[in-house]
């Protein structure tokens, strides 16, 4: 057998210059840092935040020309109507409602919370008068209605009625209507529509509100006389006794003006 080569331990003199190596490495790395300290590994910048996801879209802007194009007959009513069942009111083909939300200044229908959802609900274009009391503050009153009636754009806009003179009424009942109407418009963008009769009109008060859209309230006749200030009306209630289907008892009825006037007038803008 031949003797073998001696050769050269190559491995066991990597082995010591890896070693080598690694013991400068460590040295570098606990080198002072300036100012003092050993230098610390600096930390990952931490991820970007997700972009936040969009809103959901809101609803459409209100064009009150479109919802004025749907008005054509309506009733009103009152808790003194008794029950109502608003899809059967839509079906007879009504498009739109009044119901009463307030009087004076401390009285709230006790039916308005019921049907103000559900007019919205059955699809009518719905609105809220408040009865007007002429020996009552103006301005409690108008407080009243809008803590009362939460109107929205796309609804009527709202109405005053103003029918009857209390016994305690003072001089000024136009100036202080005019500070009633004032504060709703304020709120709403819109002028109030005044509800009244020719007759009670004319005896009680003037000739400045012709701004306002007129519900003129006339029965048996083949068109409505105007009340003083007014050259056109925008809403005529021409049946007090009307028997509706779903309405409990006789209510009133009433249709739109499409003869000139600007039926967008009545809607509350958004």
């Amino acid at each position: 057998m031949p003797t073998p080569t001696l050769r050269p331990a190559v491995g066991l003199a990597n082995a010591g210059r890896l070693a080598v190596c690694t013991l400068l490495v460590a040295a570098c790395a606990r080198q002072p840092a300036p100012g003092g300290g050993t230098a610390a590994a600096q930390p990952a910048a931490p991820p970007a935040p997700a972009a936040a996801p969009a809103p959901p879209p809101g609803p459409p802007p209100v064009v009150p020309t479109e919802v004025a194009a749907r008005l054509n007959h309506g009733i009103d009513l009152s808790g003194h109507s008794g029950s109502v069942d608003w899809a059967a009111v839509a079906a007879e083909g009504h498009t739109f409602a009044f119901v009463k939300a307030t009087e004076g200044d401390d009285l709230e229908d006790p039916a308005f919370d019921l049907h103000w959802p559900a007019m919205k609900t059955a699809g009518l274009v719905r609105g809220a008068y408040h009865f007007y009391v002429t020996e009552d503050d103006p301005e409690v009153q108008a407080r009243f209605f809008l803590a009362t009636a939460a109107l929205e754009p796309g609804d009527l806009a709202p109405v005053v009625d103003v029918e009857l003179i209390g016994h305690g009424t003072q001089p000024g009942l136009a100036d202080r209507l005019r500070t009633f109407l004032a504060i709703v418009e304020q709120r709403y963008g819109v002028k109030p529509i005044i509800y009244t009769s020719p007759n009670f009109w004319d005896a009680n008060l003037d000739d400045r509100f012709g701004d306002h859209p007129l519900w003129v309230a006339e029965y048996g006749v083949e068109a409505p006389r105007l009340p003083v200030g007014w050259d056109a009306w925008h809403l005529w209630q021409f049946d007090e006794d009307a028997a509706v289907a779903g309405v409990e008892k006789p209510v009133d009825r009433s249709h739109v003006n499409r003869s000139g006037v600007d039926l967008a007038a009545l809607v509350i803008p958004g």
